[in-house]
């Protein structure tokens, strides 16, 4: 059942956040994080990212098959699905089939309960940034101060809008690269997260994005190493909502959620200059989650609909791959560990796109979004900690009915 906080606790949570020192702990995992995760209108202010129209029936389907789909895992530890859902700290979980919900557990939420992606959020930037492309609003072989003229001179002349959605602009202020990015105030990625209102300025520096993006410097060549950064999507979103000239939850919202039949709406934190952070903060139902999933499937929204993305726009994740760069980077090493499948990149926000057709999103602390378009299937998993569960979905999307063996990308007998 979901945890609940009692008005004396709430109270005190509240003045644990309310602490400068204290606002970063909002990306560990903690007492503090348990609840908040779950409320973070509570924390932050937030802007709605509003639904519309008559919500999308999930028939579900329940398959035994899957609870006792033996995962074989990397390490060569075997686990079946139920048995892993109820030993880690996943939260609750759903796969969709054809549309059809064939598996859905909750362990620690209620269905009804609304949750941050984290990073899962960051595909949002990716889709509509693909879209953009798909009807010529936009140039992603063109330097990203084209579309920003406030970071002209500056080293985002040189960084191609393409290598920001890619991740691998090559410049410093990294979020994984510097271990100690979210934890040292003199950091540029923590300047940044303090310049939006996400972690305290413990330091009163006082700046703005655009001081701390403007001062970064450049490290090494562009896509030569895939290194996880939440600004490269924060400088993305800037360019989307600049050629929209609209907020990323209206656009977002005019587009996709209120086209796919959500049965909430989402919410967005934003910062304190009141931009969503399309980054990482997200929040929704796991349903609405597993929704926004299959309009990356062969589905459609309804019989006769025109597809909300276009095949082009499909494609361009699987198109112009670069597995070359995968595990030079921190987060790279972290995936390939326990998902050794050959061939494996990242592309357009996405953190794992496979040579056939796959493709993953995690977020931070066991949030994840695995989608199958050869095989018409969707895992959304919402967690509170770190294990192995993309794993996981991976091998649940990719067969449902033998055990699955990481190894080889193959079903078992």
């Amino acid at each position: 059942m979901a945890e609940t906080a009692d008005p004396a606790r709430i109270e005190t949570l509240f003045r644990f956040f309310d602490t400068p020192s204290n606002k970063a702990s909002i990306l560990s995992v903690s007492d503090e994080t348990r609840y908040a995760w779950r409320h973070m209108s509570n924390f932050f202010p937030t802007e709605q990212v509003l639904r519309d129209g008559p919500v999308r029936q999930l028939p579900e389907r329940p398959d035994p098959a899957i609870a006792r789909l033996v995962v074989r895992f990397a390490d060569g530890s075997v686990a079946t699905v139920d048995d892993y859902f109820a030993a880690s700290t996943m939260d609750a979980m759903v796969v969709l089939r054809g549309g059809d919900v064939v598996y859905e557990r909750y362990k620690s939420l209620r269905p009804i309960d609304k949750r941050a992606w984290f990073s899962c959020s960051k595909i949002i930037v990716g889709t509509l940034m693909a879209l953009l492309e798909h009807e010529g609003r936009i140039d992603v072989s063109k330097p990203v101060s084209v579309y920003l003229p406030d970071l002209v001179g500056s080293v985002w002349d040189s960084v191609l809008v393409e290598a920001a959605l890619d991740m691998a602009t090559g410049l410093d202020s990294t979020e994984h690269e510097e271990p100690d990015a979210r934890t040292n105030p003199a950091r540029g990625w923590y300047r940044w997260a303090a310049s939006i209102g996400l972690f305290g300025d413990v330091e009163a520096r006082n700046e703005t994005p655009v001081d701390v993006l403007r001062g970064m410097t450049r490290r090494r060549a562009a896509h030569e190493v895939f290194e996880y950064n939440s600004i490269n999507t924060y400088v993305c979103q800037m360019i989307i909502e600049k050629l929209a000239g609209l907020p990323l939850a209206e656009f977002f919202g005019s587009r996709i959620w209120r086209r796919i039949g959500v049965q909430g709406d989402g919410y967005l934190v934003v910062s304190k200059q009141g931009r969503a952070l399309g980054f990482g903060f997200m929040n929704s139902t796991l349903r609405d989650l597993a929704r926004f999933g299959l309009i990356f499937t062969t589905d459609r929204v309804a019989p006769g609909e025109a597809p909300i993305l276009p095949d082009a726009v499909l494609a361009r994740v699987h198109s112009g791959l670069r597995p070359g760069m995968y595990d030079k980077g921190a987060f790279g090493r972290v995936f390939r560990k326990d998902f050794p499948l050959p061939g494996i990149a990242n592309r357009y926000q996405w953190d794992i796109v496979t040579p056939d057709g796959d493709q993953f999103k995690a977020g931070f602390a066991g949030q994840g979004l695995y989608v199958s378009r050869p095989r018409d299937s969707v895992v959304a998993f919402f967690s509170t900690g770190t294990q192995r569960d993309e794993a996981l979905a991976a091998w649940v999307a990719r067969t449902i009915t033998q055990s699955f063996d990481v190894a080889t990308g193959s079903a078992r007998s």
